[in-house]
Parts: structure tokens; sequence; C-alpha cells
């Protein structure tokens, strides 16, 4: 028999939760770890957690005991707000106590560098965050003030004459950028934890990982030529998990058509994402390094038609009921990929256009220009039967994470991407 793999799950929420549950279940797995966020749930038996028996393994806050731990690989599902709250440093631990890391959120391609990169200035940043929109609880609890404070520097930046050296700025705004909204870590940092280690990290789940690194891409290898290529996918959120982001609020759902644009918390938290999907798109498709990608971001408010209650929000008409983000992908001046997402609360308030899936509940189009043909492929949810279930959602990136495992054990140390180079076995029957 194959052994089993020592996994430690980070943040059991409505993934990890479920990632946790999966691997307690499954004969290839044992679960030695997992962190956990609420002080509620620390010393809990992580088999109750998960609503299973108990198995004897209890849950931590304490970061210093997970390091502490044997095991081949750490599944990773932090909320996204832990994005902007210093994950980054988690899992360069991670690695260097030497841990595989397998995570939903981001590292589908650390090359690619985002707004809020260490190889960005820290005025860089401070533009940018001096321009951004938050709603709800979009950033964490913490955030809004520290944000606040950041544009009150941006203000004193402005303000300061030209003849004040920037680089004398900079080094002094990069400390105050950094405790209240820490750069990301580059690429070349993570690939250095993970030598360090002697150990792997990879990003994947549904979206970014299967939707375009996987299906896209293998489908693209029937072209001779690919021009451009489109992704789209449209969602019902009334179902969405409470948590999920912050909740509908933090996403702009409820607000007033004025607070969402190319400037909201959301617009600039998807590229942590959706860069990632270009890069990978541009360097499979096109031979492109990272650094060659520039990405657009066109984000825009549609308002509701219909009052819906979900996730704990109200959201009524005239307010932001659906949201339209669009990420386009350029080389130069060529534009090679467009990745839209477009996501309601309640059927009523869906904003489908021509080219979008015909279901109220949601799906995904990936569309191919090339030669000798064009390629469309369609996913559509069944309006009649569909509840607006995330859950599929949810199982499909924690199979995806776990499926993983085994192999990214027993690669070499490094950042891990997608391989498309066929694969073959002796055929036994």
């Amino acid at each position: 028999m194959t052994r089993r793999h020592r996994l430690i799950i980070w943040g059991p929420g409505d993934m990890g939760g479920r990632a946790l549950r999966t691997a307690l279940e499954s004969p290839r797995f044992e679960v030695v770890g997992v962190k956990v966020f609420s002080p509620h749930k620390h010393g809990r038996d992580i088999g109750e957690l998960a609503g299973l028996p108990p198995v004897g393994v209890t849950a931590t806050t304490s970061k210093a005991e997970i390091l502490a731990l044997e095991a081949d690989c750490v599944v990773h599902t932090p909320t996204t707000p832990a994005l902007v709250q210093g994950a980054d440093t988690d899992v360069l631990e991670l690695l260097e106590s030497g841990k595989n890391v397998v995570s939903a959120a981001s590292y589908h391609n650390p090359a690619m560098p985002t707004w809020l990169s260490e190889t960005r200035s820290a005025l860089e940043v401070l533009r940018t965050v001096a321009r951004m929109r938050v709603t709800g609880n979009a950033l964490g609890p913490q955030l809004p003030k520290a944000l606040a404070a950041l544009k009150a520097v941006m203000r004193v930046v402005d303000s300061t004459p030209v003849g004040f050296a920037r680089p004398t700025l900079d080094k002094l705004a990069g400390p105050l950028v950094d405790r209240a909204i820490p750069r990301r870590a580059s690429g070349e940092r993570l690939q250095a934890a993970c030598l360090r280690g002697g150990v792997s990290l990879h990003g994947t789940g549904l979206h970014p990982g299967l939707m375009v690194e996987q299906l896209l891409l293998r489908v693209a290898g029937l072209l001779d030529e690919v021009r451009e290529v489109r992704f789209l996918e449209v969602g019902d959120l009334s179902a969405a998990p409470d948590g999920m982001w912050g909740g509908l609020a933090s996403l702009g759902f409820g607000m007033p058509l004025s607070a969402v644009d190319s400037d909201h918390a959301i617009a600039l938290m998807q590229h942590f994402y959706f860069d990632a999907v270009l890069a990978n798109v541009g360097h499979a498709l096109f031979g492109v390094d990272a650094d060659q990608v520039r990405v657009e971001r066109h984000v825009y408010p549609i308002p509701a038609r219909v009052r819906v209650e979900a996730g704990g929000s109200v959201i009524e008409p005239g307010s932001v009921g659906a949201i339209h983000m669009s990420y386009r992908g350029y080389i130069g001046d060529r534009l090679f990929m467009t990745n839209a997402e477009c996501w309601h609360v309640g059927a009523g308030n869906a904003h489908l256009g021509p080219d979008h899936p015909r279901s109220l509940a949601g799906g995904h189009v990936i569309t191919l220009d090339g030669s000798p043909a064009r390629i469309e492929l369609r996913n559509e949810l069944d309006d009649e039967s569909s509840e607006g279930d995330w859950s599929a959602v949810t199982d499909i990136s924690v199979k995806a994470m776990l499926d993983v495992i085994p192999e990214l054990c027993a690669a070499p140390p490094g950042v891990a991407t997608p391989d498309l180079s066929p694969r073959f076995r002796l055929e036994t029957v």
C-alpha cells in the first residue's frame, strides 16, 4: 500500500473544513495538525471540528506548534483578506520548515507581479491604496484605520516639494506600508524558501487552477495557432458561504452604485488570482515571461432589479445587485486574453450579456480564436434544479488540492506550476 501523506490543514473555514473532513475520511492521508484562528477552536479535537468522531489530534492557534510538527504537506486555505495581512510570511516559514504547501489562495504563478508585490516601491503601493474603495469587511476589521492612515501619508507625499528626494520618501514610507498592508513576497523569495526547505509550493483550485490552466490550455493544443482566448464566469452569490471575502457587503453588493468601480477592494484583490491566470496563458501559448504581461482591469456595478436577502445582507433595488469584472492581458499592445467574472445576488438580478451562459444560476464560457477553427466551450447550471449551491465549487477546489499532494511531495524543490506535457501509462488490460 502507498504510504499515507501526513497533512496539516491551515485555516479550516469553508474550504479548509471540507479539506479536513475529506482528508480524515481518506486512506491516503493522515492529518497531524490543524491551524485555527478562532480561540474557541483551540484545543478541540480535529475530528469534532469536521463533524466526525474524535481522532486524538487537537487544533491549535499556535503557529510555532504547527511549524514544529513533522508533516509532508500543508493544505493552505486562509481567508482572502489574509493575503493583505501577512499570509506570505506564514507560507515562507512553512516552506523553510521543510513542509510542502498546496494553496487555494494565490501562488498560482508567483513570478507575476501585482500592485502589492514587494518589487513595487512603497510610493507605488501608496498611490494605489489612496484610490482604494473599501466596503464592509473586505480587508479585515483592523485595516480600514490603517488604510485611512496610509491615505493621509499619501496626501503628505503629494504636498512635498518636488526637490525632496523621492528615494528618501520611498524609504520613509516603506515601513509604514508594510505594517499596514504588507507587500506580497516575490517569486524569487518564495523560490528561495522552497530551496532552503527542500520542498515545493503550488497554487490550485477550480479557477485559477483547473478551468484555464488545465482545460483551456489543453484545448488550445488542438489548434495550430491561437490568437486570443477568453474566459467568462457567471455566478449567483446568494448561496455563497457567509464568510467568503468577509460577506456580500465587502464585495460591494447592496452598496450605492458609486461605491464600486475599478478601484474597489474586490477589484484590486482579484489581481492576486487573475494576474496569475493571464501570466500562465501568456507563457504557455505565447512563450513570454510574467514581466512581459501587462494587465488592465475594468470593473463596474449593475443595479439590482429585485430585493434579495442573502448572507446576512439585504440587496435593495437600485443598489449594487451585480458586478462585472474584466482583467485583460496584453503583450505589448496586443490583447491576448480576457478573464471576466460577472457575479450577481439572486436570479432576478442576473446580468447576462449575449455571450454569457444562458443560465441565471451561472456557468462558464471558454472561447479560443485561432486556426483552423474557433472553439467555444460552455457549461451551464440547470436553472430549475440549481439552488445556487456553492458546495460543488468548494468540492472541486478541495479535490484539486488533495489530488496533487503525492506528486508535489515527490517533485524537486521549487515553485510548481501546471505541466501540460503528454503523459502515458502502459495498458494492463
